[in-house]
């Protein structure tokens, strides 16, 4: 199985450990088959904090995005078309067995000296940062 570690927000990691936020929205997507292993990373130097399988990623074109489509991203529809920016698509990756770590983790134990923009493969996988 794929293994990324993808940068999230604190505030979007305290509703997907609360079973909240069911899909991560992004901009881009692995090239790789589902299902994949995220490592969450905490930005602000928070450290690697849990993990989800990715077993799912659906796609919408930014300029078709619905308040439907959204539900369950905890994104607002304005805030997903500021996000989009000049894309012309947007993915949902949907979050599946979520694992809070007691403590957080170093990315170097990814094989990372540094945390992705968006998201990476973890060392040993494809090269590639959102």
């Amino acid at each position: 199985m794929t293994e990324i570690v993808i940068s999230i927000n604190p505030e979007w990691i305290d509703k997907i450990f609360q079973l909240r936020k069911t899909w991560e929205l992004r901009t881009t997507k692995p090239m790789c088959p589902t299902p994949f292993r995220c490592f969450i990373y905490k930005t602000g130097n928070g450290g690697v904090v849990g993990e989800f399988t990715c077993d799912m990623i659906e796609c919408e074109r930014s300029d078709k995005l619905t308040k439907d489509w959204l539900k369950d991203t905890e994104v607002s529809l304005e805030e997903a078309r500021a996000y989009s920016g000049d894309r012309i698509v947007l993915y949902k990756w949907r979050i599946r067995s979520i694992v809070e770590y007691p403590s957080s983790r170093p990315l170097s134990l990814y094989g990372l000296d540094r945390p992705p923009q968006g998201w990476c493969y973890v060392k040993g996988g494809e090269e590639n940062d959102e």
